[in-house]
């Protein structure tokens, strides 16, 4: 009777522990405010067409980007983000096929609603979009370049993976609406970007 008391009392602890819920696995604290820095780079796909028959349809860019989160309720959160990013492209008039040279830069604004579960993270939501544009010509043309800016709207969402609590990977989309509409000139700087980046964590 002594030895199956002390057993009986093994057993039932051991049940207790495994009724317990079971923990995530997470690199992130909880409720916790912080900001990223970011380095970002991908492709932006031009949506003039008058663009696309110059310049091809996509380009290559690079950038970098800052983010602050603040938790509402966990995992839900509030990011709010800043960054640019700059492109050149090269391209062809359509007929005398002389040199041209497309330069774009973008600086943008975003608020998005954010599921952060520790490990990964999803984003979604809008923002602003500043596009300013230089477009330079062959010596042959009457003038040298042609400039400008506009401002516009974007939707962007995509995701994190979390390697190390201050360290991870994003991966993302952006769809942009940029239109410049004057009598005899209209361009349409808009585009969906495509980017990946890199990013630190700094908690406060």
């Amino acid at each position: 009777m002594r030895k199956i008391v002390p057993l009986f009392m093994a057993l039932l602890c051991s049940g207790l522990a495994l009724s317990q819920p079971q923990t995530r696995i997470k690199l992130l604290p909880d409720e916790e405010r912080y900001f990223t820095v970011g380095l970002l780079g991908g492709f932006y796909s031009l949506q003039d067409q008058v663009f696309q028959e110059l310049y091809g349809k996509s380009a290559p860019f690079f950038g970098a980007e800052i983010t602050l989160r603040f938790p509402i309720r966990e995992p839900h959160g509030m990011d709010i983000a800043a960054g640019g990013r700059t492109l050149t492209k090269k391209g062809l008039t359509s007929y005398t096929e002389e040199g041209l040279n497309l330069r774009l830069t973008n600086l943008s604004f975003s608020l998005c609603y954010s599921y952060d579960t520790g490990r990964f993270a999803l984003f979604l939501g809008p923002g602003i979009e500043y596009v300013t544009y230089k477009e330079t010509y062959a010596e042959t043309f009457p003038i040298d370049s042609t400039n400008g800016s506009q401002t516009g709207l974007h939707l962007t969402g995509g995701g994190y993976v979390h390697l190390t609590s201050g360290l991870s990977l994003k991966g993302y989309f952006k769809y942009c609406r940029v239109e410049i509409d004057k009598p005899g000139f209209r361009i349409n700087l808009g585009g969906t970007e495509w980017g990946v980046g890199i990013l630190y964590r700094f908690y406060f």
